[in-house]
């Protein structure tokens, strides 16, 4: 949460759930909890549903091992598929090469 810049907090549930000042009193304590950045609040309201539910949703999150994790697993997995298609490539232009005569099915 260090290397965030804002933060945006939604709150959902039924109207008569939500509460103007309980949204921006969660926003608030979000602001306490992740330090100095810029912290947004609303609400969306649905029927239907007797549940509340919260979302926080972060922006401009640097410095995340987890996240340069996947950066790395999808920079190879982009490499192997090069390698694969070459290699399909390759198969098949032997196929079409080749000059031995196909053996009737029937």
């Amino acid at each position: 949460m260090k290397g965030t810049e804002r933060a945006l907090l939604v709150v959902a549930g039924p109207p008569e759930y939500l509460n103007r000042k309980g949204i921006e009193h969660g926003r608030k304590w979000l602001e306490e909890q992740t330090g100095p950045m810029e912290v947004r609040g609303g609400d969306y309201p649905r029927r239907g549903e007797g549940t509340v539910a919260a979302l926080v949703l972060l922006g401009g999150v640097t410095n995340v091992p987890r996240v340069k994790e996947l950066q790395q697993v999808a920079i190879e997995a982009q490499q192997n598929l090069g390698e694969i298609t070459d290699e399909s490539e390759d198969r098949f232009a032997e196929l079409m090469d080749s000059d031995r005569e196909l053996e009737s099915l029937f």
